[in-house]
């Protein structure tokens, strides 16, 4: 327990500072072992959103499948959202060709945007760890029978999944339902308040700082490839990296 409590207050010191989504992860494993990762959860979450969403990307080339993908490098520090294998317009430069593709999504070209900072990203909802519940991250609407409905139906799904893990002990039983009752109903309260707590803003003030955005272009006619490279709130005009295509290169 003081190690929770020393936990809680050293995280609420550390809003102002630079603190990387690792280090905190390691802090939450001291109090509590079995705690989400932050990193873990958001580079899933991430995944999962674009590969059920798989319909939005659309492209006309068929040469190359086009599919986003989520990564956290720790060396570097970065959360990476990326498209891999894009093929350059015969007609337009690498930037040109990037920029059109990346405003075709606009949840991820509105990130560019500094005058829509206010805007959340759905994607990225997986790294607030305390917004999940059963492995799924929380949204309501403020509808008092839609959030009551969502509530009890997020409890049935708690008592069917984790049906093999009661005992015949029914106080017990009703003990674990209780507490985690009580834990639906304070995310319920915390999303409808729209509050934030000193773990929700450290996560996104560490998310402004790492994540990037990047798009691989293929040249095929000069057999080279590049990379398009975006900071959220920059602008849409992008950092052009030459890279190492081997396939390219052994041709």
């Amino acid at each position: 327990m003081k190690i929770f409590f020393l936990i809680v207050f050293f995280l609420g010191s550390l809003i102002q500072s630079e603190i990387k989504l690792h280090e905190i992860d390691q802090l939450r494993s001291y109090s509590d072992p079995e705690s989400k990762s932050i990193i873990n959860n958001g580079v899933e979450f991430c995944n999962n959103f674009f590969d059920n969403n798989k319909n939005l990307v659309i492209s006309d080339n068929k040469t190359f499948k086009n599919f986003f993908l989520c990564k956290f490098s720790k060396k570097r520090n970065r959360f990476y959202v990326y498209m891999l294998s894009q093929a350059k317009e015969n007609e337009l430069s690498i930037r040109e060709t990037c920029i059109k593709i990346i405003s075709n999504w606009s949840w991820i070209s509105d990130h560019m945007d500094k005058n829509l900072k206010y805007q959340s990203k759905e994607y990225l909802a997986g790294f607030y760890v305390e917004n999940i519940f059963n492995d799924r991250v929380l949204n309501f609407t403020n509808n008092i029978s839609r959030d009551s409905l969502l509530i009890n139906n997020e409890i049935d799904n708690l008592i069917i999944k984790n049906k093999d893990s009661f005992t015949e002990n029914n106080q017990k039983n009703n003990k674990i339902i209780e507490e985690e009752i009580n834990k639906i109903k304070r995310i319920y309260k915390k999303i409808i308040s729209k509050s934030e707590s000193d773990l929700d803003k450290i996560i996104k003030s560490e998310l402004d700082r790492i994540v990037r955005y990047k798009i691989f272009i293929n040249d095929i006619k000069s057999f080279k490839s590049y990379s398009c490279n975006w900071t959220p709130l920059k602008g849409l005009n992008p950092y052009i990296k030459k890279e190492s295509y081997k396939e390219f290169e052994n041709i």
